[in-house]
């Protein structure tokens, strides 16, 4: 039996992944506990990631062995699915999560294992259990049934998940016995201050996006003043990415144009909100500058990301 985790949880800082890594159960005896977080190369990398990804580094410098699981083979399954962008993207993501983000983890794709006849067989035999005569044939209840196969068929004994995470219905009935502990992060968020989950593509910024598109999306930020009350379930998406998509990547001082005049130059992001919340910055002034670092940001990112096919390649 693992033990119960919840009162551990969410994780929220590196203290407390470093309280929660000796913790977590290790299927090794000996050997640190063997962590997973799962990607979709369905959808391009965007910096609401940026979140997650700071908390798998918050773990994995807490001692887990990490694996990050690029689930190609679940995203072939969805309706429409195209292949060639799904290998566009899944390249994309090895590339930006281990040498341009510097996660230190181990990235598998679904396909290097989910294909394998040992798996196939431990597969079917979960889908046995399911009511369902066609649940074999139903793409969805195949994919929440792989969803669990996965942390088992590698050896893990935590899953990074979203505290709004929750697994879909069709899975449900494949859950049995003690599965991996979870380590619940706090929610991500969009442009608008709303929970991703609720967001539309429009609302997230993309590692590809141009100057034009991310001076539109920043311009559009649910970012209300100080002496505003923030609208309930909504952050302040402008003070969300400074927090989480500017001040863990630089390591200059932050310049931000002050409302009783001159600069402020900010190197904490705690500093930089204690003067928002002091109604010393002002909404426009704030998504100016950061306009100005996600702009330098994205051209570093740009940069060094690797040359994909493109569609008159296939």
């Amino acid at each position: 039996m693992r033990p119960d985790l919840t009162t551990e949880l969410p994780v929220t800082s590196p203290a407390a992944y470093a309280a929660l890594v000796p913790a977590l159960p290790s299927s090794t005896p000996g050997a640190p506990p063997h962590t997973l977080w799962s990607i979709s190369p369905l959808a391009a990398a965007h910096l609401s990631l940026d979140k997650v990804l700071l908390h798998q580094k918050w773990l994995i410098q807490a001692g887990a062995a990490h694996t990050v699981l690029i689930t190609d083979v679940h995203a072939a399954l969805c309706p429409d699915a195209d292949p060639f962008r799904i290998e566009q993207q899944a390249r994309c993501y090895e590339h930006y999560l281990s040498q341009i983000c510097g996660l230190a983890a181990t990235i598998v794709r679904g396909s290097a294992f989910q294909r394998s006849p040992t798996y196939q067989l431990q597969l079917a035999r979960l889908l046995d259990r399911d009511t369902d005569t066609n649940a074999g044939n139903n793409p969805r209840t195949k994919a929440a049934a792989m969803q669990i196969l996965d942390p088992c068929f590698l050896s893990i004994d935590a899953v990074m998940l979203d505290q709004e995470t929750l697994l879909p219905r069709p899975a449900h009935r494949h859950q049995t016995g003690d599965g991996p502990a979870p380590i619940y992060t706090p929610p991500l968020y969009s442009t608008t201050g709303r929970p991703l989950r609720e967001s539309t593509p429009d609302a997230r910024i993309f590692i590809h996006d141009s100057q034009h598109e991310l001076a539109r999306k920043i311009k559009q930020m649910y970012a209300p003043p100080a002496d505003h009350t923030l609208a309930q379930g909504s952050v302040n998406a402008v003070l969300e990415y400074f927090r989480w998509s500017v001040f863990p990547w630089v390591t200059d001082a932050v310049p931000v144009h002050l409302t009783d005049g001159g600069y402020g130059f900010f190197t904490s992001y705690d500093d930089l909100e204690t003067a928002y919340a002091a109604g010393q910055i002002h909404p426009s002034d704030a998504k100016t500058a950061l306009l100005l670092m996600l702009t330098a940001r994205l051209q570093t990112i740009q940069a060094h990301l690797p040359d994909t096919p493109s569609d008159a390649d296939r």
